[in-house]
C-alpha cells in the first residue's frame, strides 16, 4: 500500500510570515513615517499656539450665537409659548420685530401640520468683530441641523453667518445671513 504523500507546510509559513512583515510595514509607515500627517498635525497645533486663545468674550459671544439659532428652530407645541418667549429673548433689534412677526403662522404651522421643531448645533466658528450703533459685537459662524417631530430622521443643515451684540452685558443676536445650501 502506497503512503499518502506529505506536503510540505513550507510554503504556507513563508506565505504567513512574509503577510505579516507587510502588515508590519504598513502600520509602520501609516502611524511613524507619513511626514504629511505629522507635520499638519504640527502646523495645527502650532498655529493655535501663535495665533492665541479665544478671550472669555469671544467664547461668550459664540456661545451665544450656537444656542439662539438652536432656539430659534426649536419649539414644541406643547410649550410653544415660553419655547418662543425664550427665541424672542435673545435677539435684539429688527431680528427681535421678524421673529415676532412669526409667532402665530409657526404656531399656526406645526399645529396644522401636527409636530415640533427641534433643532441641533454641529459647528460654531468665530469669524469677526463688528461695531453696530456703537455697540461691540461678533459675527459667528453656526451650522445648525434642523428636525421635525415626524420626520426624525432627515434633518435640516442650515449654514448661518450671525451678528451678536453685547447689550447691556447680554449677548444678542441681531443678524442672520444663510450662508450655506438648505435642503
Amino acid at each position: 500500500m502506497a503512503e499518502p504523500r506529505r506536503t510540505s507546510l513550507a510554503p504556507w509559513i513563508t506565505a504567513a510570515v512574509a503577510g505579516l512583515v507587510l502588515i508590519a510595514l504598513l502600520l509602520v509607515y501609516l502611524l511613524w513615517l507619513r511626514p504629511d500627517e505629522r507635520d499638519a498635525n504640527r502646523e495645527h497645533d502650532n498655529a493655535v499656539l501663535t495665533s492665541g486663545q479665544l478671550t472669555p468674550e469671544e467664547l461668550q459671544a459664540m456661545t451665544a450665537a450656537g444656542t439662539e439659532m438652536v432656539n430659534l428652530v426649536t419649539f414644541s407645541r406643547a410649550h410653544f409659548e415660553d419655547d418662543f418667549k425664550r427665541a424672542l429673548d435673545g435677539t435684539t433689534g429688527s431680528l427681535h420685530s421678524d421673529v415676532a412677526k412669526q409667532h402665530d403662522n409657526t404656531l399656526k404651522t406645526m399645529t396644522d401640520g401636527k409636530f415640533d421643531l427641534t433643532g441641533r448645533l454641529t459647528h460654531k466658528a468665530l469669524s469677526d468683530s463688528v461695531q453696530a450703533d456703537g455697540t461691540h459685537g461678533y459675527v459667528v459662524l453656526v451650522t445648525i441641523n434642523g428636525y421635525r417631530s415626524t420626520a426624525p430622521d432627515s434633518p435640516i443643515q442650515q449654514s448661518l453667518a450671525v451678528t451678536v451684540l453685547d447689550i447691556n452685558g447680554k449677548w444678542l443676536a441681531s443678524d442672520v445671513t444663510n450662508i450655506g445650501v438648505t435642503a
